[in-house]
């Protein structure tokens, strides 16, 4: 079997089920059994739930094996490997509570004391902290009260809303833009940690044992290139979700996991280091028909178009190089989130990006120049 093939423990082609549904009732009875017959309409009915049931235990079967257990399962699967699903990591912030005259008393603001910018996304503060007598503002570190990336990259300024209200706070807001949320690990990454774990009980300095703990440390790293520069040199390279560039608290956890005693070898010295970003501009010129033209603009440029997806395709990865065929085959043949085949133009001219080669530790980034028209041809 090959490592693609669909794994079946049980037939559930519906085509045969309901064949040898048929043969069985038909040398039953010792006759043809035609459209209509209240035999063939029960052997028919018992063919669907046949297969309903068939298709069932096949994939509880499935679920027994890594590559297709999914959920709880693939959870139970893990904690055999000693390996557990990354929770959600909540976003951070500073939020500054402040007053438009000072008061000659302390205000004290409690943990946990929430802040929105939309009435969806709240922050709670870290700590209780305290407004001195005579002071005007105070900084306090704070928390999403829920986990996730859509918690991320909120402007400075807009959580700007006290939901529990203290007695002489005027106004809050926050003083950075929110990062550092996480979402749940996904199936499929969890089973490629799990694929990775034998790796990770190693203390030789496996590649493989280095990037298992490297994508452990933080549930944003998607991926991390491993290298061996010179010996007893490592130098590990993460990225995360979305192509993001790792800031320094996400290079400091994974230096932590990488550098324990109980995983790094005492003649590795390992160094932890962000991807190196390769710019580009897109350019192009694209051709459609008068009754394709509204949809087809739509496709291309429009919110979550064939550019937006070839800019998220692109930058989120290392070592992949830039690609202007793929960028062609969004434009010419689009799909939405889904998959779902759209009306593409009938060709283009993209005098940029052009074909670069990256390094392994390279991602590209879109340098925010996109001059992309199109013409319309009878």
């Amino acid at each position: 079997m090959s490592k693609t093939s669909e794994l079946q423990f049980i037939e559930t082609d519906a085509g045969q089920i309901y064949d040898f549904i048929m043969y069985v009732l038909e040398n039953g009875v010792t006759e043809e059994l035609y459209p209509g017959d209240e035999r063939r309409i029960f052997g028919e009915a018992l063919a669907a739930l046949t297969l309903a049931l068939y298709s069932t235990m096949n994939d509880s079967a499935k679920q027994a094996t890594l590559r297709y257990a999914r959920g709880e399962v693939l959870d139970a699967l893990g904690e055999f490997a000693g390996v557990y699903r990354i929770e959600a990591m909540p976003a951070m912030t500073t939020l500054r509570f402040s007053l438009k005259e000072a008061v000659n008393q302390n205000i004290i603001i409690p943990k946990g004391t929430r802040a929105t910018s939309d009435y969806t996304r709240y922050f709670a503060t870290s700590e209780t902290s305290v407004l001195q007598a005579g002071s005007l503002y105070v900084d306090i570190e704070a928390e999403s009260t829920e986990g996730g990336s859509n918690y991320n990259e909120i402007p400075e300024g807009e959580i700007n809303v006290l939901v529990d209200l203290i007695p002489y706070i005027d106004t809050v807001s926050n003083t950075i833009e929110t990062s550092s949320g996480g979402d749940v690990e996904s199936d499929e990454d969890l089973r490629q940690r799990i694929r990775l774990s034998p790796s990770g009980k190693s203390t030789a300095g496996p590649k493989n044992a280095y990037r298992y703990f490297a994508i452990s440390a933080d549930s944003s790293v998607a991926d991390a290139h491993v290298d061996s520069p010179s010996p007893g040199v490592v130098v590990i390279t993460p990225i995360l979700y979305g192509g993001q560039i790792p800031d320094q608290d996400i290079l400091n956890k994974v230096l932590e996991a990488c550098n324990a005693d109980d995983v790094r070898p005492l003649t590795d010295f390992v160094q932890v280091t962000p991807p190196t970003t390769q710019s580009y501009d897109i350019e192009l010129t694209y051709y459609t028909t008068p009754a394709n033209e509204t949809a087809v603009v739509e496709n291309i440029e429009g919110s979550g178009g064939s550019i937006d997806q070839y800019i998220y395709w692109q930058g989120s990865s290392l070592d992949r190089n830039i690609n202007p065929d793929y960028l062609r085959k969004l434009i010419l043949c689009p799909e939405d989130s889904e998959g779902n085949h759209l009306t593409g133009a009938d060709r283009v001219v993209i005098t940029s990006p052009v074909y670069t080669e990256l390094t392994p530790t390279t991602v590209a980034k879109f340098s925010g120049v996109l001059k992309v028209s199109h013409e319309v041809e009878d």
